[in-house]
């Protein structure tokens, strides 16, 4: 509790005379700490004093906390305007154990505020994030989440990266892809990928901006297509993909571009760049932890279960939105499989010469040492 009552003082710092600030805490019931002003207003000092006093206890009743949001911005709305966006803050662990726990009334919150251009950014605190609640939440327009397990994370997204994150890019970006002789078979890297029809590799409802480094490198998110040819090729050797991309700015102005490539196809492995090449590793490795874990934990349970919809006993009666860790299960042969695919990933880590990828490295190494 101390490091977020610290970031959010930090959040403070970056604010502007003009910019208001409310905040609220909740537990079993939300609770007004500072109501909406201008922050030019305020005895900042004061404001920095209540929050270090606040402490956690308690239940989670996140609908509370959202509805006692969409109170304190009522008397705000007639003054907004289009050179202002309004954004809440919600710091959770995303397991709400009171209120309205089937989630209805929160999202309906959330896609009503958003429609009033207040929008949410989420960020889950701890261990314990449920990160089915926090996918559905942020469908929602203008909304995003980030996940963090310990103070620097934290202090580096909130405090370093508060432009970027609480600042939307584009809104409803679409992309579609054509081609004669290839269709999709697989998306990576899109939140909508399962949901995507025929030739849409990408439907987000915001895209935020990433930081540039002094090299000009740029870490960001990327979409990976993988193509399957609609019939058998002999003689081809490039064709050409169209694809097409439409999106809207922060006040509802549409456009659309367009862009042809030729896609090489000879049986050649080819990167065209180091990013593009990491992020193929990294998606093989998340490909590889998954299969891993439902086939682990099926052949414990005994029962046939799909990633992150586990029905282990409920014997602490939790809500449907709590998580209870259990215990950790390698078997013989997934322990085989990836040490096998850690030389792998070694090699192309070497290459790409990304320290970060030391923390996967780490990660893999215990799995395979790890004696049930």
């Amino acid at each position: 509790m101390d490091i977020t009552i610290e970031v959010i003082s930090k959040v403070v710092d970056h604010l502007k005379p003009n910019d208001r600030i409310s905040i609220i805490t909740f537990n079993s019931e939300a609770r007004v700490i500072q109501p909406m002003k201008k922050l030019s207003a305020l005895n900042i000092e004061q404001l920095k004093h209540y929050l270090s006093i606040i402490h956690a206890d308690g239940g989670t009743n996140m609908s509370a906390g959202i509805d006692c949001s969409a109170l304190v911005f009522e008397n705000v709305l007639p003054e907004a305007n289009d050179d202002y966006d309004n954004r809440i803050l919600f710091l959770t662990d995303a397991q709400p154990n009171q209120g309205s726990l089937d989630g209805t009334s929160f999202h309906s919150c959330i896609e009503s505020l958003a429609k009033q251009r207040i929008y949410t950014t989420f960020v889950g605190v701890g261990v314990d994030l449920n990160t089915q609640s926090i996918s559905l939440i942020t469908k929602h327009r203008g909304a995003n989440y980030f996940s963090v397990h310990h103070s620097k994370k934290f202090l580096k997204l909130l405090d370093k990266n508060f432009d970027l994150i609480m600042t939307p890019l584009v809104f409803n970006a679409e992309m579609k892809f054509q081609s004669d002789l290839f269709d999709i078979e697989h998306v990576y890297g899109s939140p909508e990928c399962d949901q995507l029809k025929q030739g849409e590799c990408i439907k987000i409802n915001t895209l935020f901006p990433s930081r540039t480094d002094s090299n000009e490198q740029t870490r960001g998110g990327v979409v990976l297509l993988k193509l399957k040819t609609k019939q058998p090729i002999t003689n081809t050797l490039n064709t050409a993909g169209r694809f097409s991309v439409t999106y809207e700015d922060r006040l509802g102005t549409k456009y659309e571009e367009k862009q042809s490539i030729d896609i090489n196809i000879k049986n050649e492995i080819n990167y065209a760049n180091s990013g593009i090449r990491k992020a193929i590793l990294l998606m093989n490795y998340v490909t590889l932890l998954k299969h891993w874990i439902n086939h682990d934990r099926e052949h414990k349970y005994n029962e046939k279960k799909t990633f992150l919809n586990l029905k282990e006993t409920n014997i602490d009666q939790l809500s449907p939105w709590e998580r209870k860790s259990t215990e950790l299960i390698v078997s013989k042969q997934y322990q085989e499989q990836l040490d096998a695919f850690l030389i792998y990933f070694k090699s192309e880590m070497e290459y790409i010469q990304d320290k970060d990828l030391e923390q996967e490295v780490k990660l893999l190494t215990k799995l395979i040492e790890y004696e049930n």
